[in-house]
């Protein structure tokens, strides 16, 4: 099957490239230092009859799905690594920490317990 596209024809030389080159893209590009539109042109392409994206799509969205997956996977392992961390931490009482912590000590014997 015959399709009608238009093409924009641009011009473009870097100061490393020893000869020009021209590119074909499908939109029009503001002009650069290095790349200028030189024509708009509308060509003809050929495109198999049996052409059928599908394929490409469900490729396209099985990456995607496969990447998503895969970031969701370490988010959870992430945060299972800081429940972890968190369980591996020894919990001791303010009852518990008022004997060794001297701030406390003084404040609870100044003052009374102070969860009382």
């Amino acid at each position: 099957m015959k399709v009608k596209t238009t093409v924009h024809i641009y011009h473009s030389q870097y100061s490393w490239e020893k000869e020009a080159k021209f590119h074909v893209y499908p939109l029009k590009i503001e002009d650069t230092e290095h790349l200028t539109h030189v024509s708009t042109q509308e060509i003809e392409i050929e495109v198999p009859d049996s052409y059928d994206p599908r394929a490409q799509k469900i490729a396209a969205l099985e990456a995607q799905k496969k990447k998503v997956m895969a970031d969701f996977q370490k988010t959870v392992d992430d945060i299972n690594e800081r429940i972890s961390k968190l369980q591996a931490i020894e919990y001791t009482s303010w009852e518990k920490r008022a004997d060794t912590n001297p701030v406390v000590s003084v404040l609870t014997t100044c003052h009374g317990s102070l969860l009382a």
